[in-house]
């Protein structure tokens, strides 16, 4: 009997897609299926390091091909469902004309004729985290924990040697762009200040563009800088030798969450980038938003206002300290 083969669509950003993974898992779990994954190629490392993925298919050639190309390849792999997380028309009308009798979408587009099984939610109301939205259309899954494998296929890296009788933390002051940020100022006095604790040992991480920005983070402290040498595959793995994490929304933070590290995450109040939604999946986590009153915030009001400016960075530290034991596990 030929095993049924399930795809899920992601084509957005890292953190995106690590939200979007427990769908494999669980997938792989309840319906004894095949998992195959839609998706970036510069998110590509992540996917197929997982054990719940069976195949990747790119997004980057699938999308610069015609339609009945496109609908050919999906055919070929004879998919029993399909669901289409990261929707559009395009995207819709390749399923639709694939002939993938099961294609789970959201229920509020003008093209949701298309879906054989339209999920009735509005994402924007931020009621509830992007993992749980996106474990709701398949059924839902109560109490969900990343399991410690997640990442498995990602495997040791010599970037860092990280020294067991301290604090191994990383600080990634950078972000996307999709939500508002704490201050450099910020960032530098939480990095200098967990230095010269001495219990902690700091990396510092970002892109190649991002290198001066961790300069200026790091001050007159002993922090080393690592932005520009990684890459996703790399990073993945120095997180997963850390035991904390602290940054911006960012993907890396939900990557953070997803291998086990305490993380600390710095959130605006804006709905659509709020805590609530894009918050990291984790219980191990310390979450801080602007302690100024704001009503009806966007992120161009937030960025008027400095709202960011308003979360106390020295309390932020004493958080960190007081969770010490709980965040290495010492005795």
């Amino acid at each position: 009997m030929t095993k049924n083969k399930i795809l899920i669509i992601r084509f957005d950003r890292i953190g995106d897609v690590v939200l979007t993974l427990p769908m494999a898992e669980v997938l792989k779990r309840k319906k004894k299926a095949e998992i195959w994954f839609l998706g970036r190629n510069y998110t590509r490392v992540l996917v197929e390091s997982s054990p719940f993925v069976d195949e990747f298919i790119s997004w980057d050639d699938f999308s610069n091909k015609s339609l009945s190309e496109s609908a050919s390849i999906l055919r070929k792999n004879s998919f029993s469902e399909v669901y289409i997380v990261s929707p559009n028309f395009r995207i819709a009308l390749v399923c639709f004309l694939s002939g993938i009798k099961l294609r789970t979408g959201i229920g509020y587009r003008w093209y949701s004729f298309l879906f054989s099984k339209k999920i009735f939610e509005h994402r924007k109301t931020a009621e509830k985290n992007e993992l749980e939205y996106n474990l709701s259309m398949i059924g839902g899954e109560e109490g969900y924990t990343f399991p410690a494998d997640f990442f498995a296929g990602i495997g040791a890296t010599e970037k860092i040697t990280p020294d067991d009788s301290k604090v191994v933390t990383i600080i990634h002051p950078g972000s996307g762009g999709s939500a508002a940020d704490l201050p450099e100022t910020h960032f530098r006095d939480i990095t200098e200040k967990l230095c010269d604790d001495g219990r902690f040992q700091v990396y510092l991480t970002g892109s190649k563009e991002e290198f001066d920005k961790c300069t200026r983070v790091k001050g007159e402290s002993n922090a080393r800088i690592l932005a520009g040498e990684l890459s996703l595959a790399e990073l993945t793995a120095v997180i997963k030798k850390s035991d904390l994490f602290i940054s911006n929304s960012t993907g890396p933070l939900h990557i953070a969450a997803a291998a086990g590290c305490f993380v600390v995450g710095f959130y605006p109040k804006v709905i659509q980038c709020s805590a609530k939604r894009w918050g990291p999946y984790t219980d191990k986590k310390l979450i801080y938003e602007p302690e100024m009153e704001c009503k009806e915030c966007d992120l161009k009001q937030c960025a008027r206002l400095s709202c960011m400016s308003s979360i106390n960075s020295e309390k932020v530290v004493t958080d960190i300290k007081n969770k010490i034991r709980e965040i290495k596990k010492w005795n």
